[in-house]
């Protein structure tokens, strides 16, 4: 215990903790702009085929994975562990002039505004352990869920499946051949699912409900094929990978959830299309469609179905007849505007609060280490001069510090090499005149300081006008510092009117948004309406889908009896097969099985390639061969079985 704390209460560990919880912050503004790209990407392809739009959602998709990823590192490279946003609360200004403070005066102003900003940042700064503990234990929770979903998969590709038909199998690779897959696929029946599903990415296995090839027609069930082999032909399971890391890590971003979604019904799209695109019959398919209704239950997340939800279902559809994209609903649409007006709003903020900063606004540290040094020159001297290359007005009015050495200090200006010090400094008043550097006269206190004590005065005298030179240099470098801040001052106000004006035309814009939203409320009604009478129609479609699948049980009963017949007759083979080779044994004809071939028909018996005497012969026939048009092979030619018009039963 005591070397996981120590883990804990690393600097390191801390910084990655921290630097998870900002990036989780962060990633939900990036989602609604994700949003607003994926948004736009459906109103302005409307018209467009699935496959571009699938494609531009998962650049969307894959642009925010890679985008929170960049956030990260930059998280992680911050030499304290905290971001620069974290620390826009701390910024402070230190203006030399009028002109100067009115400018941050302003700007403090506006960023008021957007103050829940900074405080939501130094609350996830704070309190990142919490957050970041919170944020795991779901994300291993739902990391559970998917490992569950894999256990799942294993289990139901090796239980209760069976091999279909040789027909349906030759069907299904002249299916795959037309899609140009090449590698292998395997088409199996199961009585653990209720639809159509491929499992697998190295080697695909294509399931279908047991029953599901004797209930529909050909047609259709070729149709459904055709469906899964697309995901296997178009590789769905890459981007459907990056779906499910997404929102196991994401499942607090309602934007990667939405486009995760659109995404997964876009996918259902381009495979209907390519599906159609072989069969060139759109009927089949859509009633292979309505056929399917009923079979939705929930199915595992790394595995493509047929369909699952009947909205959805319905929408499919409707997009096959009508030949056009389903436009966004009302809610999606809401959803899009919702996230673009966040997303401008933020963008001012940001752009506000954090605009580029001038040589006079720089990080707390720096500036507090700058003011505190200025501080304590100018607290110590205070200068009214009476030169005009001194002025007094350029030195910051500070408070005195507590280790004050001068309170006053009139500079008198220098003629012929002599300047003269009014000074007062601990408690004292001094009257310096030096003539070319070189103290000549002092007096201290109203009292002249004779010439033979002037020696022990010379250390207090030195510091004196080392101070007052620094102050000097000091006040003229803040000068020039205060000219270039009034510059940048003008050229930060005449920044913020440009983004003013920005301001102005977003509130113009979500303006208009808003008409938009209204107008696509109105449309919702309509199809709210049309969703009733398509919601009777699928009423209607339920009663059938009962009808087929009372047939379709029929069907397994019927199923169930072929094979138990087919069983029985593999065990009378086996038998019939086993009597044949003692026969040749006790005979001499053999010696055992190894490399054993042979074949008994009405005409001849064949062993190991060698025709066998009549005798043995007849008296095999009799006791095997009950018809004319049978014979009995083993390995011979590569086959192995009991012939009757052409049909071979093999073990």
């Amino acid at each position: 215990m005591a070397m996981n704390f120590d883990v804990i209460t690393q600097p390191y560990f801390q910084k990655l903790v921290q630097a998870i919880c900002l990036t989780l912050l962060h990633s939900l503004w990036q989602g609604l702009i994700a949003a607003g790209l994926a948004g736009a990407v459906l109103i302005l392809t409307g018209k467009s085929k699935p496959a571009f739009r699938y494609n531009l959602l998962s650049l969307v998709l894959i642009a925010f994975v890679l985008g929170v990823g960049f956030t990260f590192s930059v998280e992680m490279g911050q030499k304290n562990g905290i971001s620069e946003a974290a620390q826009i609360q701390n910024l402070h200004y230190f203006p030399a002039n009028a002109a100067q403070t009115r400018a941050v005066d302003n700007l403090n102003a506006f960023s008021k505004n957007f103050k829940w900003i900074d405080s939501l940042m130094f609350f996830c700064g704070q309190n990142a352990g919490f957050i970041v503990a919170i944020w795991f234990l779901i994300f291993g929770i739902k990391s559970v869920q998917a490992a569950s979903g894999l256990v799942f998969l294993h289990r139901i590709r090796r239980q209760k499946i069976y091999e279909p038909d040789e027909k349906w199998r030759l069907r299904f690779q002249a299916l795959a051949f037309k899609l140009n897959i090449s590698q292998k696929i395997s088409l199996m029946e199961s009585e653990n699912i209720t639809v159509p599903m491929v499992i697998g990415f190295l080697k695909p296995i294509v399931l279908i409900p047991f029953g599901l090839l004797a209930n529909l027609p050909a047609s259709q069930v070729e149709a459904i094929l055709l469906h899964e082999l697309a995901h296997i032909r178009r590789r769905d399971y890459l981007v459907n990978l990056i779906q499910i890391f997404s929102e196991n890590v994401f499942f607090f971003n309602p934007a990667v959830l939405w486009i995760s979604s659109v995404l997964k019904e876009e996918r259902e799209h381009c495979c209907d299309d390519l599906a159609i695109s072989v069969m060139r019959n759109k009927t089949s398919f859509v009633e292979a469609l309505v056929s399917f209704q009923e079979y939705k239950t929930s199915s595992n997340i790394f595995a493509m179905t047929f369909s699952k939800k009947r909205n959805h279902l319905l929408d499919r559809i409707k997009r096959i007849i009508n030949n056009n994209n389903k436009p966004l609903d009302a809610m999606e649409k809401l959803f899009v505007v919702i996230s673009l007006v966040l997303v401008a709003v933020l963008s001012a903020a940001v752009s506000h609060v954090a605009p580029n900063q001038p040589a006079w606004v720089v990080s707390h540290q720096e500036n507090r280490q700058k003011a505190e040094e200025k501080q304590e020159i100018a607290s110590r001297i205070s200068l009214p001069v009476r030169s005009s290359t001194f002025e007094s007005d350029t030195l910051p009015k500070k408070k005195k510090s507590e280790n004050t050495i001068f309170h006053s200090a009139n500079i008198h200006a220098a003629q012929d090499g002599i300047s003269t010090y009014d000074v007062t400094a601990n408690g004292k008043a001094y009257t310096i005149v030096q003539t070319n550097g070189k103290t000549t006269a002092l007096v201290v206190n109203g009292k002249p300081v004779p010439d033979s004590e002037m020696a022990s005065y010379q250390t207090e005298i030195d510091k004196i006008i080392k101070d007052i030179k620094v102050a000097h240099d000091d006040a003229e470098k803040q000068r020039q510092e205060a000219d270039k801040q009034r510059e940048e001052a003008d050229l930060l106000r005449q920044q913020a009117d440009v983004q003013r004006k920005g301001a102005e035309q977003n509130r113009v814009h979500a303006n208009e948004l808003r008409l938009e939203a209204n107008k696509h409320r109105q449309e919702a009604d309509k199809m709210r309406g049309d969703a009733e009478k398509m919601r009777a129609e699928a009423d209607k479609q339920r009663q059938e889908a009962d009808k087929h699948r009372v047939e379709a049980n029929k069907a397994r009963e019927h199923a169930e009896e072929f094979r138990f017949a087919a069983e029985q007759n593999r065990q009378e083979y086996e038998k019939m097969q086993n009597g044949v080779i003692d026969e040749l044994i006790s005979a001499g004809a053999i010696k055992g099985i190894s490399d054993l071939s042979y074949r008994l028909s009405q005409d001849e018996l064949i062993v190991n390639g060698v025709k066998q005497p009549a005798e043995l012969h007849q008296k095999l026939k009799n006791k095997y061969i009950k018809d004319k048009a049978v014979e009995m092979v083993y390995n011979y030619k590569g086959r192995t079985g009991y012939t009757t018009t052409g049909l071979i039963y093999t073990k």
